[in-house]
C-alpha cells in the first residue's frame, strides 16, 4: 500500500460519519465521495497490479474539489475537513510511483547466436 492511501481512507471514513450524522441532499453526494475515498486503499489491498488502484485514486482526486465545495455550501466544518483529508490523501497517493504487490515478469534468457 502506498503511504498516502490510508490518509484517503481515513478522510473517507470521517466524511462517511459526517454525511450520515447530518443527512441532506448535499450530504448524499458527500456520502458517495466518502465511499470512493474509502475505496482508494481497499482497491490496493484487494487487487493485484496498479491499474485499479491508480484509477480509483484518480477518480477520488478528480471529484475531491467538488466534495470540498459541497461541504462548504453545507457549512459543515467537520465534513469540510474530512473532504480535504480524503482529497489530499488520494492526490498524494497518485504522486507515489511505487507499485506495491507487483511482481516483475520473468523474461527467459536466450543463448547468444
Amino acid at each position: 500500500m502506498r503511504r498516502a492511501e490510508p490518509i484517503a481512507g481515513l478522510g473517507g471514513v470521517a466524511l462517511l460519519v459526517a454525511a450520515v450524522l447530518d443527512f441532506g441532499v448535499l450530504h448524499a453526494f458527500l456520502l458517495i465521495y466518502a465511499l470512493l475515498a474509502i475505496a482508494v486503499p481497499l482497491s490496493t489491498l484487494l487487487t493485484r497490479g496498479p491499474t485499479k488502484s491508480i484509477g480509483t485514486a484518480a477518480l477520488a482526486s478528480a471529484f475531491g474539489p467538488i466534495a470540498v465545495i459541497l461541504a462548504l455550501i453545507a457549512t459543515d466544518w467537520f465534513a469540510l475537513a474530512a473532504a480535504l483529508v480524503a482529497w489530499v490523501g488520494s492526490w498524494l497517493s497518485l504522486r507515489d510511483e511505487s507499485t506495491p504487490g507487483a511482481v516483475a515478469p520473468t523474461i527467459p534468457r536466450l543463448p547468444v547466436p
